[in-house]
């Protein structure tokens, strides 16, 4: 079963819905590592078989920005990182702006790279003044998705860290989900409050994703999606990342492993169809031994994300990881065509109709 598994999933076209390499790629670069990617990262990718990434770079964290407090700068900063990356790396990794792009790169048999970021503050400008020149000017550095919110609150809307609050969108959220549909940009719901969710779904015209959350029928986790969520983002021909957070998986273990997931992806198949799951792991770090970047305890692993004796599900706390997918949905029955669309067909579906 594992070695046919893994055969399978080296044939496969693999898609990391949502990963944070550049978290520890940024720590790498400045301390003076160069070319990280193709000597460090793509030897991992491709053990893992995966081939084409949505990386965050940049957000509404400092983690996400390079430490800086300054979501602009820092989101800047980790751009013109990635930019260097694509240059020194040579023929490993192609940043793709296009559905086309992906093909090309998959063609060429690089590593597809798209651009995203976690949290819309690097797109605000100045206060009272919400022009959407910042989304504009990061779309023509190469941004094709925008995560709206992260847990907190910006000047597109809230996050779930403010759900008692019960806010959604704002006059210029809705202005930012207009223009990145006129752009060619994926809308991410990742982290909306429910309201802003269904302020999303009116608005949007193209299908949109929430690139890693699960399912609250399976785990009444408050990340977690609704069904009639679930069945919104289907009936606009979107996609679900799962997650790979052990609180968002299984509410009674708290070391849950991969087998854990597959009921996720059982009730979503169940609901709307298997065309609308994907992988969203949320992994922060390529390889374990390095830890050159780790959580600090706080509110977002003790209050949110509740307690844990473990971040992220069994031996999926990295991308090498992901072979393991395969191996579960293997062992669960699911046809080869089926596999298939989760492990990659169905973000590819989507990003080839949305971005360009």
């Amino acid at each position: 079963m594992e070695e046919r598994a893994r055969a399978f999933h080296d044939g496969a076209v693999v898609v990391d819905g949502h990963n944070h390499m550049m978290m520890e790629l940024a720590k790498r670069r400045n301390r003076g590592d160069r070319a990280v990617f193709s000597n460090y990262y793509a030897p991992l990718i491709r053990k893992a078989g995966v081939n084409v990434i949505t990386a965050v770079v940049g957000g509404d964290n400092t983690c996400l920005t390079n430490d800086s407090d300054l979501m602009l700068w820092g989101s800047l900063w980790v751009f013109d990182m990635l930019w260097e990356e694509a240059k020194e790396s040579g023929d490993t990794i192609s940043i793709c702006l296009s559905g086309a792009d992906i093909d090309t790169a998959l063609s060429e048999s690089k590593i597809s790279i798209i651009l995203t970021i976690e949290g819309g503050r690097p797109l605000e400008g100045k206060a009272n003044l919400e022009t959407l020149v910042g989304l504009r000017t990061f779309y023509t550095l190469g941004l094709r998705g925008v995560q709206l919110v992260d847990n907190g609150r910006n000047r597109i809307g809230d996050g779930k860290g403010e759900s008692r609050t019960k806010g959604g969108l704002t006059n210029f959220g809705i202005s930012v989900v207009e223009e990145m549909n006129r752009l060619g940009m994926f809308v991410d719901v990742a982290h909306l409050t429910e309201p802003g969710f269904w302020d999303v779904i009116e608005t949007s015209k193209d299908p949109i994703i929430d690139s890693h959350s699960n399912c609250q029928a399976v785990c009444d986790h408050p990340r977690n999606l609704t069904d009639e969520q679930i069945k919104a983002i289907a009936k606009g021909g979107g996609v679900i990342g799962l997650s790979c957070h052990t609180a968002m998986v299984n509410s009674e273990k708290d070391e849950p492993t991969v087998e854990d997931l597959v009921p996720h992806i059982d009730h979503i198949a169940e609901l709307v169809g298997i065309e609308h799951v994907g992988l969203g792991p949320d992994h922060t770090e390529f390889e374990i031994e390095c830890n050159i970047w780790t959580p600090a305890p706080g509110w977002l692993e003790g209050v949110f994300y509740g307690i844990r004796d473990t971040y992220f599900i069994e031996n999926l706390n990295s991308i090498d990881g992901f072979p393991l997918f395969t191996e579960a949905l293997v062992k669960r029955g699911y046809s080869d065509e089926d596999i298939k669309k989760v492990l990659g067909e169905n973000w590819l579906r989507v990003y080839r109709q949305v971005i360009r």
